[in-house]
């Protein structure tokens, strides 16, 4: 399967409408907002308007240009739309490692981090929408070993990752405190030298040692 049909209008997905709707993003960032806009009718033209990235992006377009009412319409679309997605397949661990790859190779100065996460005595799906309805449109969301999940954050540095597990946990907690403790492991791209076979060894060891030490965190 092509990894950009994976959870193509879900919060976990990098497939070509979201990353048309990032470069959209860019172009208001710069602002440029007639280019971002000819590029979102674009995309509504081609694919339709039920896509959660695209109602995100149009509602930067509208805050940008302060439109609040427009903004506040399109990001509660957004949202609508990123939780009904929920039920979306996951990536496997080779789609995440092949959208890595790409991304290695037209973004090689980004910064990336993968989180392996399990909970051992939550009910099957409870981790999955948690994941979902905490990451970003940028980021993948991907089946690991067993019943752990892997997250591959886009564009983060090792001090944010871990802000980022502690947010999970916080949630998990707040939200599951019933289901058990949450384990995480982490670990950050090494640059060139890198692979993603080791990437992922690194985070689901972290992942091992967590479970087996009882600590909610561990950096590989």
């Amino acid at each position: 399967m092509n990894p950009d049909k994976v959870l193509r209008s879900s919060p976990g997905t990098l497939g070509e409408l979201e990353l048309e709707c990032a470069e959209a993003r860019r172009l208001i960032q710069d602002g440029d907002f007639t280019a971002a806009r000819d590029q979102l009718l674009a995309l509504q033209r081609a694919h339709g308007d039920e896509h959660a990235p695209l109602q995100e992006a149009l509602s930067a377009l509208a805050e940008a240009e302060q439109d609040w009412a427009a903004a506040l319409r399109f990001y509660k679309r957004f949202h609508a739309l990123a939780l009904q997605a929920g039920s979306s397949p996951l990536a496997s661990r080779d789609q995440l490692l092949s959208r890595l790859a790409e991304h290695q190779r037209s973004s090689p100065d980004l910064s990336w981090c993968l989180v392996a996460l399990g909970a051992i005595r939550a009910p099957a799906g409870v981790l999955p929408q948690m994941l979902r309805q905490q990451c970003r449109s940028q980021d993948v969301l991907a089946l690991g070993k067993g019943e752990a999940m892997l997250m591959l954050l886009h564009d983060v540095d090792l001090p944010t990752g871990r802000k980022v597990c502690e947010r999970l946990r916080t949630v998990w907690f707040q939200q599951h405190s019933g289901a058990g403790a949450l384990a995480m492991g982490l670990t950050a791209w090494r640059g060139p030298g890198d692979t993603g076979g080791a990437f992922l060894a690194r985070a689901e060891g972290a992942l091992e040692r967590s479970q087996r030490e009882g600590g909610p965190l561990r950096t590989g």
